[in-house]
């Protein structure tokens, strides 16, 4: 078994490879090798099947076919660009404790634990109750289909998963002001998301000779209005509720007590806490919209005939999809505009917390994190997780790693970062969850 220095030397080398999504077969194919040569006992004794791309399927054979184990991660990076980094990021460098570079915590470090977990299981001759797949996607960070093609071959060769486990969530040591004990935030569910690209039509000409409510004006009149107004209702989800009560557990004094009790101030936090922080707390309870994208003239000097405005949806579990795009349609013709629904999708289900398997998880987490609470939380944004719930009810996002907000906040950033000491402690959870599976 490695020693930490083995961990990090290991890790790192997975970080030197910029799988950046789309950036080449050959860059995969040279992070294959890596693993292959890293993960000696998992490569001799799994099974690796080729299912599309360059997306990774393997399976480690069980006592028993049913009930299957599926860790998941992907092994695309977003590309790590400007002058904000202080080290190469794909050079893996350790300095104050923390190993540097792109794909440290998304989500490299998923794909470290995981396969040296099951490397060293197999080294120690354990057989899991249950066979175990390591599913790890090639492109989930610009939404691509790998996990798609793994999903549809475990279908078309009858696996049934018992539980999924991707990426999320994580043990989180400061997420709220004078914490008593870290919290072990796993994503139960994702929120549903769309794009909309409102659009703004009329009588281009010369910027020389201006009319009046051109299609930018009108535009500019329509994204004000949803900034400066509450367009969709906040309310409290069955998956809110439950993380507020695991707040309440870690946090001292009379907002404690408030989040406890959160039955009994259910309205009071829902149309208080989004003014507070409406990053968090109004993601939390609303449907929110994001304006990412906008085009109108070629020209600088050119009124333009049309322009358009992508407004990114994503959709609170107390809310449909078409209920919000038709209201956004009557916002937008009150400005002149209309809209094009780009494509769609509604919050997934929340995973079962009474489940067998969602229990055994919380279980090893407890075990290998002594003190934690474990808060279930709703994603914001998406994971490949959302792919792989469709074939698995007990679908969850959780990295058993130990981070602060700042690195959390680290992602798709400058000088993402990773813990050393964690490095251990998370290959040690993903090891205990697999034992402890029946």
């Amino acid at each position: 078994m490695k020693n930490q220095n083995g961990y990090v030397d290991s890790f790192a080398k997975l970080i030197q490879c910029p799988t950046v999504s789309d950036s080449g077969k050959e860059y995969f194919d040279k992070f294959h090798k890596v693993l292959d040569n890293e993960f000696p006992n998992l490569t001799a004794t799994c099974e690796k099947f080729e299912t599309g791309r360059s997306v990774l399927l393997y399976k480690w054979k069980g006592k028993t076919a049913d009930k299957p184990i599926v860790l998941m991660a992907h092994q695309d990076v977003v590309p790590a660009t400007g002058d904000d980094w202080t080290v190469d990021p794909y050079s893996g460098v350790v300095k104050d404790g923390r190993i540097y570079g792109r794909g440290t915590i998304d989500c490299k470090n998923v794909i470290f634990g995981t396969m040296q977990a099951v490397d060293e299981l197999i080294a120690e001759g354990f057989v899991p109750e249950h066979d175990v797949y390591l599913s790890f996607s090639d492109c989930e960070e610009i939404g691509g289909p790998g996990c798609e093609i793994n999903r549809d071959w475990l279908t078309s060769h009858g696996v049934k998963p018992g539980i999924v486990l991707d990426e999320g969530g994580a043990v989180i040591t400061d997420l709220l002001d004078n914490m008593k004990a870290p919290l072990a935030t796993l994503g139960v569910m994702e929120k549903g998301h769309a794009n909309v690209r409102v659009i703004a039509r009329g009588q281009g000409g010369h910027s020389s000779q201006p009319s009046k409510n051109t299609p930018i004006v009108r535009l500019a009149r329509f994204v004000n209005y949803c900034d400066r107004h509450t367009v969709f209702a906040p309310k409290m989800s069955p998956v809110a509720k439950e993380m507020i009560k695991a707040y309440g557990e870690v946090t001292p004094g009379f907002k404690g007590w408030v989040f406890k009790h959160v039955n009994l101030f259910s309205s009071y936090l829902v149309h208080t806490m989004p003014k507070k922080s409406p990053e968090f707390w109004g993601a939390m309870f609303q449907t929110t919209i994001a304006f990412t994208m906008m085009e109108g003239s070629s020209a600088t000097n050119i009124i333009p005939n049309n322009a358009w405005v992508n407004a990114n949806i994503r959709f609170s579990p107390n809310d449909k999809s078409k209920d919000c795009i038709a209201k956004l349609e009557k916002i937008a013709k009150r400005f002149g505009c209309e809209i094009e629904v780009l494509g769609a999708h509604e919050a997934t289900p929340a995973v079962d917390f009474s489940g067998d398997e969602y229990n055994c998880l919380v279980e090893a987490i407890k075990q290998c994190f002594p003190g934690v609470v474990i808060a279930p939380f709703m994603l914001f944004g998406g994971t490949d997780c959302r792919t792989m719930q469709e074939i698995c009810k007990t679908a969850i996002r959780f990295m058993p790693c130990v981070m602060t907000s700042a690195q959390d906040g680290r992602m798709h950033a400058a000088d993402e970062n990773f813990d050393v000491d964690a490095i251990e402690k998370m290959v040690n959870c993903y090891k205990t969850f697999i034992k402890m599976y029946k």
